[in-house]
């Protein structure tokens, strides 16, 4: 998990020692910004946003207070229904963005103190002080203190989907019935609504969906047009990878193509795609196609992680360094996916896989405590954000085809260990996952204690025989610490999966783009004699691949997996890798849920929604209409 550590100005921040508030609005008053040079620049661009931080956090406390105030007299009422209206007739906003922005200075003044206050020392930003309050929704005032304790000193360097996955990440841990209950509440609503756009266009789109199969339907999507692009590619067509999985979605659900295989739906829409491409008979494949392979996005869709180019150039110029998807040696052909040829061998006319296999990438992340019922931290489906350790647990249990990669880490969360295994044996297995991955992160202090009890169940003694070898494996047999493939263009197989679980997302500042959309950079230049090994290579998406060679970004690797970024203003950024978070102990709800709310519990399999009082004790209609249909 990458992400901005410290960001320091060369020489000196000038603003830095300055406290958001009227001294600093008088500093930054007195500043020409055309005068200043890239490094200061940079020091008043974020002196700017602490100070309208603490703007925007004097505004809410001014909101707060009028809405209170009565005529007259200096005392407050609090009345949450009527007084919104106060600030929308005031400040001419319409009912609901002033109850929004009324509920959300009573979060961070009343309920939250320390959000209000990193407010006010331009530390938090309005937005980002809002999702914490949407994302705690439900937990109790204690719950949320501890969920603001954990992840506050880390909001400044995250992004904002970034922020919200760590603060649910938490929330989770701290009270997992919620989060099943969250989950649960959600997911018993879900729908599929249309929207006519004013183009004229319709968007189709399906709300609050089970993750679990949500990820499975986007894979599978994501696979077939895959497989129909690769084909197109053949032919000449720039038809973007956007398009193509739009139309799929249409012909798989209109009912055209009802009882069709995976086979014969390609077979149908590319017939449909290809009426439209001029195309000389006598012609055949290009020389040397290098568009992307069934598993890779695509030029023409980076992904929601990469929302830059993917045409860059490579490390020294020339076109042989990895594109966006996986990474392969010629020594790494990969799984076989049913086919009888790789992903990139298969020709446009082959017959495919009646079911296609899901592109390479991870399709569960979750840890080895949880998935032995030691405790109910939160588990990840990469593609889509965090789930219950409920949901985990089931996913896992569907992943019996995948390969399993255990990551031992150390108390700091840096990998030491990559271990590879096959699935326990009690999961199933379907083939359409056989080229996924399940990531499951372990401490090394577990696997010792493990190791001391010496545990009968087979795949934990396969996984600690797995621990033992790799402990004891010669630093030149370790993907870690080998130079075997120093002065290789690109890396080994083992390599390239060390790189891509030390670095599950692109390590420049900010980016969220996946491993499996990055390229394997070198952090000095190969042809400058960048070393291919772990300490030399990092994940860059395809974006900031380009940025580093055109755009005026340096890298600079210290250790492995930590990064000094120099962006062209001369600011540094220190961004760094680490495989898990720490993550709380539960902390017990404050209010009790009454035995009534209890008597009516689903199956063991499905979590339990117990419907939360409000802050006077009450219960709403809509919880307990919720709580009485899942019951």
């Amino acid at each position: 998990m990458a992400g901005v550590l410290l960001t320091e100005t060369p020489g000196g921040d000038p603003f830095a020692e300055v406290a958001a508030g009227p001294v600093l609005a008088a500093v930054l008053a007195e500043v020409v910004p055309a005068a200043l040079s890239g490094q200061h620049a940079a020091a008043f661009m974020r002196a700017a946003a602490r100070q309208r931080n603490h703007d925007d956090a004097v505004l809410l406390r001014a909101l707060q207070q009028a809405c209170r105030a009565r005529a007259d007299t200096v005392e407050r009422v609090h009345d949450g229904q009527f007084a919104p209206g106060i600030a929308a007739a005031g400040l001419g906003w319409s009912e609901t963005m002033a109850s929004t922005r009324y509920m959300l200075a009573d979060h961070v003044f009343d309920r939250v103190p320390a959000l209000g206050e990193a407010m006010d020392s331009g530390y938090l930003e309005e937005r980002k002080a809002a999702i914490f309050a949407s994302a705690t929704e439900g937990l109790d005032d204690a719950q949320c203190a501890r969920v603001v304790q954990i992840v506050l000193p880390e909001a400044g360097g995250l992004g904002y989907a970034a922020l919200r996955e760590r603060i649910l990440e938490v929330a989770r841990a701290v009270d997992p019935d919620w989060a099943a209950a969250r989950l649960a509440a959600a997911v018993a609503a879900a729908r599929v609504s249309a929207r006519t756009a004013p183009s004229g266009a319709v968007d189709l789109t399906g709300h609050d969906l089970p993750p679990d199969l949500a990820q499975d339907a986007k894979l599978h999507l994501d696979a077939l047009a895959g497989e129909l692009r690769t084909r197109l590619v053949f032919l000449g067509s720039d038809i973007g990878l956007g398009f193509i999985r739009a139309r799929l979605f249409l012909r798989l659900l209109d009912g055209t193509l009802a009882g069709a295989d995976d086979h014969t739906v390609l077979d149908a829409v590319f017939t449909e795609l290809c009426s439209g491409i001029p195309r000389d008979p006598g012609d055949g494949p290009p020389d040397e196609p290098d568009g992307p392979g069934p598993d890779d996005p695509g030029p023409d869709d980076p992904g929601p992680d990469d929302p830059g180019p993917d045409d860059g150039p490579t490390d020294d110029g020339t076109p042989d360094d990895t594109a966006d998807g996986p990474r392969r040696e010629p020594d790494d052909p990969g799984p076989d996916d049913g086919s009888g040829a790789t992903g990139r061998d298969r020709e446009p006319d082959e017959p495919v896989p009646a079911v296609l296999a899901h592109r390479r990438g991870v399709s569960l992340r979750m840890r080895l405590s949880t998935l032995l019922g030691l405790d109910d931290h939160p588990g990840a489906f990469p593609e889509l954000g965090g789930t219950p350790a409920a949901s985990a647990r089931r996913a896992a249990a569907e992943l019996g085809a995948a390969t399993w990669h255990v990551l031992v880490h150390d108390e700091h969360g840096t990998l030491r260990h990559l271990l590879v295994l096959r699935a326990p044996p009690h999961c199933a297995r379907n083939a359409r996952h056989r080229r996924r991955t399940v990531e499951i992160t372990a401490p090394a202090a577990l696997l010792d204690a493990l190791l001391e009890d010496a545990p009968a169940e087979p795949w934990l003694a396969a996984l600690l025989t797995a621990y033992q070898r790799s402990r004891d494996l010669p630093p030149d047999q370790h993907p870690a610490t080998t130079t075997r493939d120093r002065d290789r263009r690109l890396p080994g197989a083992a390599l390239a999966r060390w790189i891509d679980a030390r670095d599950e997302r692109c390590i420049a500042p900010g980016c969220r783009a996946l491993a499996a959309r990055c390229d394997h950079d070198h952090t000095l230049d190969h042809h400058l004699g960048g070393p291919t090994q772990a300490d030399g290579l990092g994940n860059l998406c395809r974006h900031d691949h380009r940025a580093k060679h055109e755009g005026g970004w340096h890298y600079h690797q210290p250790e492995p997996g930590r990064f000094v970024v120099t962006d062209p203003t001369g600011t540094v950024h220190h961004t760094g890798s680490r495989v898990t978070h720490p993550l709380p102990d539960p902390v017990a709800a404050e209010t009790p849920v009454p035995r009534s709310m209890l008597e009516h519990r689903p199956a063991p399999e499905r979590p339990d929604y117990t419907a939360r009082p409000t802050r006077d004790g009450h219960y709403t209609p809509q919880s307990l209409a919720t709580a009485a249909h899942l019951a």
